[in-house]
C-alpha cells in the first residue's frame, strides 16, 4: 500500500498553485504587451522568424530613408537643370537679336555681354546648388563646391551613389562636369611619364620628401621621392623595398593600393610621413590593420603625356573630326588615328588652326582643352562634325560646356565679332540639347526611385503582416485562457485548503 504523506500533499499543492499562477502571468503578459512571443523561451522557432522579419523591416526602413535623400537630390537637380535650360533660351534670344541689325551695334552688344556675364554667374550658382549642406553637383566630393568663380569644375569625377534596395545601386547626383563645364578626369597611369607627380591633387602635386613603410611583420623601409617625376617611379620604389608590399593602381583608376602578402602578420600596415607631407599627398598616409590598403583619390590633371585611353576615368576618348571657326574662316581637323596622347591632339588642332589663327592648349586647371584666337578682335569656336562628340569631350565644343560657350559668346559680343555671335547660336543649341538629355537621365532615375519605393513599401507591409501573425497574441484566446486559469487557481486554493491536514500550529492556537 502506497502512503501519501503530508509532504507530498504540500508539494503537489505548491506545484499546481505555481503552475496556475505562471499561466495567469503569461496570459496577463500577452494581454498587456499584445505579443504572444515576448522572449525566446516562449517559442524559439517563432522567435527566429520574428528576428528575421525585424531585420527585413529594418532594412526596408533604411532603404526608404536613403530614397528620401535620393528624391531630394534628384528633384532639386531636375528643377535646377530646368532653370539652366530657361537661362540658355534667354541667351539664345540675345544672340539672335545681336547677330545683326537693328540691335546689332557695338554699344548694344557690350550691354548684351553684361547680361551674358550675369547669366554666367547665375550658372555658377546653379552649379553650386545644395541640399542641406551637400553640393549636389560635386559628385562624391559633395562637401566641396562644384564650380569655382571662373566656371571650372572642382568636384569628383565619380557620381554620388546610393543603395536603394538589395543589390540596386544608382547614381543620385549629377556632376556639373556633365553639363556646365568639362572635366576630362584622367585615370592614374603606371606607364613611364603617364601620370606626373606634379599633376596629382588637382595640379597641386606631391612635395618632394620621404616616408616610411612598415609591413605587417614589423619590417620598415624608407622611400625618398626627391628624384621621382611620375607615379610609376613611386610604384617601382615601393615594390623594390623587399618588404613583400606591392603597390598598384586601384581598379577604378583613382588611387594607389598597397598589398601586404606576408603570412602570419603581427601588426598593422603603416605608412608614416617624414614630415614633408609626401605620403599624405600620395593618399597613403596612415595605418590599416588589413593586408590591403587603398589610398585616397589622387585627382590628377591632364598633361601632354596623358593617354587618350586614360581619359574619363579610363573609358577613353575616340577621336572624330572637328571643325574650327574664327571670324569668317573655318577648317576641319581630321584625326588620323595615330593620336594616342593629349599632346598629339593639340598638335593636330594647332597644325590646322595655324591657318585661321586658332590655338589650342590645356586650360589652366588641367581639366580640359581651350581654344583661343590669336586675333583679339575675333573669337575662336569648335564644332563636332556629323554625330561625333570629340570637341564636346575635349572641352572646346558645345554639349556639356555651357559656361565655356557663354564665355566665348560674351567675348564675341564685346569684340563686336558677328561671326563669333552667329557661331555661338549653334553651340547654344547643342548645350540646350545636352541639358535636356541630362535632365531626362535624372527623370529616369527619379522614376526608378519611385518604383523601388513602392516595391520596398509593399515588402515592408508583407513582412510586418507576417511578423504580426507569428508574434502577436490572440486577445480573445489570451483573455479566455486567463479567465480559465483564474478559475483553476481559485479552485486549487479552495480544494487544497480542504485536503491539507492541519499543522501543529493549529493545535497551539
Amino acid at each position: 500500500m502506497f502512503r501519501i504523506t503530508n509532504r507530498m500533499m504540500y508539494d503537489s499543492t505548491l506545484f499546481h498553485t505555481f503552475r496556475n499562477n505562471q499561466g495567469m502571468l503569461a496570459a496577463q503578459e500577452q494581454l498587456s504587451t499584445g505579443k504572444r512571443i515576448n522572449r525566446p523561451s516562449d517559442d524559439p522557432v517563432g522567435m527566429m522568424e520574428v528576428l528575421q522579419f525585424r531585420t527585413d523591416i529594418g532594412k526596408a526602413d533604411q532603404y526608404l530613408r536613403v530614397m528620401d535623400n535620393a528624391d531630394a537630390y534628384l528633384g532639386t537637380a531636375d528643377s535646377t537643370l530646368g532653370s539652366v535650360h530657361d537661362q540658355l533660351k534667354v541667351v539664345k534670344e540675345l544672340a539672335v537679336q545681336h547677330a545683326g541689325a537693328p540691335m546689332g551695334t557695338a554699344e548694344n552688344r557690350i550691354t548684351a555681354a553684361t547680361q551674358v556675364d550675369n547669366i554666367i554667374q547665375q550658372m555658377i550658382q546653379y552649379g553650386n546648388t545644395r541640399v542641406g549642406d551637400r553640393y549636389i553637383f560635386s559628385g562624391q566630393k559633395s562637401n566641396n563646391m562644384a564650380v569655382d568663380s571662373n566656371g571650372n569644375y572642382l568636384g569628383s569625377g565619380k557620381d554620388l551613389r546610393a543603395e536603394i534596395n538589395t543589390n540596386t545601386i544608382i547614381p543620385v547626383s549629377v556632376r556639373a562636369s556633365e553639363f556646365l563645364t568639362t572635366d576630362m578626369n584622367p585615370a592614374l597611369s603606371s606607364a613611364n611619364n603617364g601620370t606626373l607627380l606634379a599633376s596629382l591633387n588637382g595640379g597641386s602635386g606631391v612635395p618632394a620628401g620621404n616616408f616610411s613603410i612598415t609591413n605587417r611583420l614589423g619590417a620598415t623601409a624608407t622611400i625618398t621621392t626627391a628624384a621621382m617625376t611620375d607615379l610609376q617611379d613611386v610604384i617601382a620604389a615601393i615594390n623594390g623595398t623587399g618588404l613583400n608590399v606591392t603597390a598598384t593602381i586601384s581598379a577604378d583608376g583613382t588611387a594607389l593600393v598597397l598589398t601586404d602578402s606576408n603570412a602570419n602578420p603581427t601588426q598593422a600596415l603603416s605608412i608614416i610621413d617624414g614630415g614633408s607631407g609626401t605620403a599624405q599627398a600620395l593618399g597613403i598616409s596612415g595605418s590599416r590593420n588589413t593586408s590591403v590598403f587603398t589610398g585616397d583619390d589622387l585627382n590628377p590633371t591632364i598633361s601632354g603625356n596623358t593617354l587618350l585611353s586614360d581619359l574619363y576615368g579610363g573609358t577613353g576618348l575616340t577621336l572624330t573630326n572637328i571643325t574650327l571657326t574664327n571670324s569668317a574662316s573655318s577648317a576641319t581637323v581630321t584625326f588620323t588615328g595615330a593620336e594616342t596622347t593629349v599632346q598629339n591632339v593639340l598638335d593636330a588642332i594647332n597644325a590646322v588652326g595655324a591657318g585661321i589663327n586658332v590655338n589650342a592648349a590645356i586650360d589652366a586647371m588641367g581639366q580640359k582643352l581651350n581654344i583661343t584666337s590669336t586675333n583679339p578682335a575675333t573669337v575662336a569656336n569648335a564644332f563636332d562634325t556629323a554625330t561625333g562628340s570629340t570637341a564636346e569631350f575635349l572641352g572646346i565644343g558645345g554639349g556639356q560646356n555651357v559656361i565655356p560657350v557663354l564665355q566665348r559668346l560674351s567675348a564675341a559680343l564685346k569684340a563686336n565679332d558677328t561671326n563669333g555671335i552667329m557661331t555661338s547660336m549653334a553651340l547654344l543649341d547643342t548645350t540646350m540639347a545636352n541639358v535636356n538629355a541630362v535632365r531626362g537621365s535624372v527623370g529616369a532615375r527619379a522614376n526608378q526611385v519611385v518604383s523601388t519605393r513602392d516595391s520596398v513599401d509593399q515588402g515592408k507591409y508583407e513582412n510586418t503582416k507576417l511578423k504580426s501573425f507569428v508574434e502577436d497574441a490572440d486577445f480573445l484566446k489570451a483573455a479566455s485562457d486567463l479567465a480559465m486559469l483564474q478559475t483553476a487557481y481559485q479552485a486549487t486554493l479552495k480544494s487544497s485548503s480542504s485536503i491539507v491536514q492541519p499543522s501543529l500550529l493549529d493545535f497551539l492556537r
